[in-house]
């Protein structure tokens, strides 16, 4: 009954102890709200480009590689399994090479995304119809090695059906898979970027709380700052300029880890079409071939893209070094030269593997820097929170001691 008949006097009582209980009250509770929203916006951006943010990323270099083989494997089988017989040595390696990578990517990715979702689900699709891809292709490369017109005939039959379900049904598949992730990719980033309000509104406004319980207790004493307030007061200044410049940091380097990305996607993008201009080029698809390859190296071709995002000389240099190559293929290719045209093929794939690892590394760097920049806000900004309600509640107990 007293410690009921206490709280409702501290609750509704008019004495200047009783209203300052109820100041210390506010403040505290302020101070911990803004420990408890610092805590959970810092955690969730660190996540966004720490562990959370590096499965994230390894499921999108899953993804873009796994498409990346796909394509591999059947320029391959488009270009050696309908040529001359037997394929060459080199041909073969190179297609069990990417159909052995491929998998691997496709096991290692569905460890990485939650079971029951569509990336799951497309994943799945893939994992059911590669192997009756590869079975086809080699079902075709053994009835082509009998040398009967018959069974080579067949063999082109059954080379056409797996090239359908690859283009049909498993590339799109694994592009949907790569498209999502980089999605996922980016909208991590952008989360960790963000402005973080909530911190921010919630902080200035516990900021102003302590400034005027202070302010107020100057007039009303005529004394000096009281310093357990104008300690929290601090405290919570650095709560605001820890985010602001950690914030600041980690912005602007997701900024240059964009950037780095949008480059290494336009040039992983330029890297498949080439591939398949490649495949187009072996079926002796002219149409095709120049339209892919203008794609690339066209007019607002990907080439464009990647030159329009990228930041530095050494990247612009690059790039430029990668058109070259590709005129260099098409020159090759007009002329009808199949080792002029293999050997400029190959350069433009060096080229452009150089230039998206150098991005890609700048772009692994770019996010260590933020990760590092958001790396304390998950703690230290609280920490100061909570210290600041201690020091408010002391500063108003002292003044609420004087009463007794």
């Amino acid at each position: 009954m007293g410690a009921t008949f206490g709280w409702r006097r501290v609750l509704l009582g008019s004495a200047t102890p009783q209203r300052l209980e109820r100041l210390r009250a506010a403040l505290v509770v302020a101070c911990l709200a803004t420990a408890v929203v610092s805590a959970l916006a810092g955690w969730a951006r660190a996540d966004a480009v720490g562990t959370g943010g590096t499965q994230v990323a390894a499921a999108d270099t899953d993804a873009g590689q796994l498409y990346r083989s796909l394509n591999e494997a059947e320029a391959m089988a488009i270009s050696g399994f309908t040529g001359a017989q037997p394929p060459p040595a080199g041909v073969v390696a190179r297609y069990d090479d990417h159909i052995a990578r491929a998998t691997q990517r496709l096991t290692h990715a569905s460890s990485l995304l939650p079971p029951g979702g569509r990336d799951a689900a497309l994943i799945e699709r893939m994992a059911s119809l590669l192997p009756r891809y590869t079975a086809q292709v080699q079902e075709a490369t053994t009835l082509r090695s009998e040398g009967s017109p018959v069974r080579d005939s067949r063999a082109r039959e059954i080379l056409t059906d797996a090239s359908d379900l690859m283009r049909t049904t498993i590339l799109p598949a694994a592009d949907a898979l790569r498209r999502a992730q980089d999605g996922a990719l980016t909208d991590n980033y952008r989360r960790a970027g963000e402005f973080p309000a909530a911190v921010l509104l919630v902080g200035a406004a516990t900021l102003l709380g302590v400034g005027y319980a202070g302010f107020r207790e100057l007039r009303r004493t005529n004394r000096v700052v009281n310093p357990g307030l104008a300690v929290a007061g601090l405290l919570l200044v650095g709560v605001l300029g820890w985010w602001s410049i950690a914030t600041a940091l980690a912005s602007d380097r997701l900024d240059a880890a964009s950037g780095h990305n949008a480059v290494a996607t336009a040039l992983d993008e330029a890297r498949i079409t080439a591939l398949q201009a490649r495949a187009s080029e072996s079926s002796g698809d002219s149409r095709e071939f120049v339209a892919r390859w203008e794609s690339v190296s066209g007019p607002g071709g990907l080439l464009d893209t990647a030159a329009g995002q990228a930041t530095g000389e050494t990247t612009t240099a690059g790039i430029a070094g990668i058109r070259a190559a590709a005129t260099d293929w098409r020159l090759a290719v007009s002329q009808a030269d199949p080792e002029a045209s293999r050997s400029a093929f190959d350069r433009l794939g060096a080229a452009l593997a150089d230039v998206i690892g150098t991005e890609r590394t700048a772009l692994a760097g770019d996010v260590r820097g933020a990760d590092a920049a958001l790396g304390g806000t998950a703690g230290t900004p609280a920490v100061l929170a909570v210290l600041a309600a201690a020091s408010a509640a002391f500063g108003i107990g002292r003044r609420i001691k004087e009463y007794r």
